[in-house]
């Protein structure tokens, strides 16, 4: 957040020095490596957006690992969600079954 708002800050600082001229000449002017700076410069840049690309794809396939583990661990989770929902209603029906045979044993003994 803050990197971006210097960038911007920079680039909106830059237009402002650039005369309308200077800005034509830069937009018209062609691209030639002229110093041993700007050939650098080039070489930077391309190494740059070489890594970046690497970096999204690596980025893109962790995600896709990721999202397939988490997938996973939801479908196990409900596995084991629907069998103590079923041992839950089991033990229910046995705690009433119980409870009754409890009243029944209560009334004979009065």
């Amino acid at each position: 957040m803050i990197t971006e708002s210097i960038t911007i800050q920079g680039l909106h600082v830059i237009s402002l020095a650039l005369t309308p001229t200077e800005k034509w000449g830069a937009a018209g002017g062609s691209f030639s490596i002229n110093s041993v700076t700007e050939f650098w410069l080039a070489v930077l840049a391309v190494v740059a957006l070489i890594i970046s690309v690497i970096l999204l794809f690596w980025l893109f396939a962790r995600y896709g690992s990721t999202e397939h583990c988490l997938n996973q661990s939801v479908s196990k989770l409900t596995a084991t969600n629907i069998k103590l929902r079923q041992e839950n209603n089991e033990l229910t029906a046995t705690n009433e079954k119980l409870l009754q045979e409890k009243l029944v044993f209560d009334r004979l003994r009065q």
